[in-house]
């Protein structure tokens, strides 16, 4: 394969990106002299871990570098670096390898800003076919053509299950090792947990859709919704699951007081890693999170008696063996312009080896994304409820953000309207209407924007 060039992400969207970005950072990112000691290869890895996160990814790199003589990779902790490599490739002077988020995938596609690693030989055996089955949908995006294309492989995965503190369910008469499966068990149970003083303040509470909140429009794929039709490419926020849905969330501020659980909320930790965690200090029973979560109650509650099941659904929805859970990954790309994209693609290549996915994992408490773990690695977890992630990952209802570049602008819309909804400023009905309107809109732009670059 040949040196890159950028047709897609030229001046009017480098300006654009720019404009975006603001001016609070330096324009290309970290640079460095990038001689090649003893005549290797250097490349520069962008990557916006840091902490124990970043000292795993560290090891890989500094293994890789060890394990062959011809390329050397740099590690650089970026901030900001979605847009910041949007606006390298633009300049002509992109990083060799990126690490992003999977929800960047349908911007960078379309403006040609990546390179897709199916152009690259089979030999280095990264394929589609690697991945469990609902991690897949993360990876691919249509190209000009209208082709599906591999774009990204995998660094880390991330599946939403349901962590409950198994020390308030027995408190409150329940069984520990029988969770809620469906949204009418998820009520009883909250309700049996509940504790509200004499004088109205709230003590405890079984579930809040705000506790942490980071999900605000994930409710409706639980009640057998979706927010976005790819096929017709239609936004689908007013559809009769996701009213039914955000109705079921009003119900919770309506039941308990919307002004009472503001206070309630205000004495939880600010940090969610901290002890002062809700789920920890038993002030909530049950939260939507991900395999991280469990190095926060190894790190701050090692003795803490927690359980892992998957989020409940809807009765109607209900099937044991194919959970409903958002899959979440952090990505691996090659910017179009790279000077040596098969170096790029084999240090890549190299980090899809299973037992470096599986010590990536592992150092990151996060469920795998291959389609076939071992048995060590199942075994081994630090958290104890990976299997439970590893099956949303592999369930035909496993689901992903809308795949469309004007996701960051749907999620900004939900983001404002959960707390109007939270607060009960406007009924659920109304409040989904007018999403409705302006995420369509959205989408008719990046529609028309495609159509202008020769997209079929």
């Amino acid at each position: 394969m040949s040196e890159g060039s950028n047709p897609g992400l030229g001046r009017r969207a480098a300006i654009g990106a720019i404009a975006a970005a603001g001016a609070g950072f330096a324009l290309f990112g970290p640079r460095g002299a990038k001689e090649a000691s003893g005549g290797r290869i250097v490349l520069d890895y962008w990557e916006k871990w840091t902490g124990h996160e970043g000292r795993a990814m560290q090891r890989i790199v500094d293994e890789f570098n060890s394990s062959q003589s011809r390329i050397f990779v740099r590690y650089l902790v970026t901030s900001g670096l979605d847009q910041k490599t949007l606006i390298a490739v633009a300049g002509g002077d992109p990083p060799d390898i990126v690490g992003l988020w999977n929800y960047n995938i349908p911007l960078y596609a379309e403006t040609e800003a990546i390179i897709p690693l199916d152009e690259f030989d089979s030999s280095y055996g990264v394929r589609i076919e690697n991945y469990a089955p609902a991690v897949r949908q993360l990876l691919t995006h249509p190209d000009r053509t209208g082709k599906q294309r591999l774009w990204a492989t995998v660094n880390t995965c991330g599946t939403i299950a349901m962590y409950y503190n198994r020390s308030v369910f027995r408190d409150a008469g329940l069984d520990p090792d029988r969770p809620p499966r469906t949204i009418e068990e998820l009520d009883a149970y909250a309700k049996s947990i509940e504790r509200v003083s004499a004088d109205g303040g709230i003590e405890r509470v079984g579930f809040l859709h705000a506790e942490p909140g980071w999900w605000s429009w994930i409710w409706g794929y639980h009640f057998g919704g979706t927010l976005y039709d790819p096929e017709t490419d239609r936004a689908r926020a007013d559809s009769a699951e996701n009213i039914a849905a955000f109705e079921w969330l009003q119900s919770y501020p309506r039941r308990l007081g919307a002004d009472a659980l503001k206070k309630f909320r205000s004495g939880f930790g600010t940090a969610y890693s901290s002890p002062q965690n809700a789920l920890l200090t038993g002030q909530v029973a049950m939260v939507p999170q991900g395999p991280w979560l469990a190095n926060v109650i190894q790190t701050f509650s090692p003795g803490l008696d927690y359980g892992v099941a998957p989020f409940p659904v809807a009765e109607a929805v209900y099937r044991e063996d194919e959970p409903v859970g958002l899959i979440d990954s952090d990505i691996l790309v090659i910017p179009r312009g790279v000077k040596h994209p098969e170096a790029s693609m084999e240090f890549i290549a190299y980090t899809q080896r299973p037992e470096v996915v599986e010590y990536l994992s592992t150092a990151h408490f996060k469920n795998s994304p291959l389609a076939s773990p071992s048995r060590e690695f199942i075994e081994r977890h630090p958290n104890r409820g990976v299997r439970v992630h590893n099956a949303i990952a592999a369930s035909p209802r496993g689901f992903v953000c809308p795949r469309t570049r004007v996701w960051p602008q749907l999620k900004d819309e939900f983001d404002a309207s959960m707390q109007r909804m939270w607060g009960l400023a406007r009924p659920a009905r109304e409040e989904l209407a007018a999403i409705q309107q302006r995420a369509q809109q959205y989408l008719d732009e990046a529609a028309e924007q495609r159509r202008r670059r020769g997209y079929g």
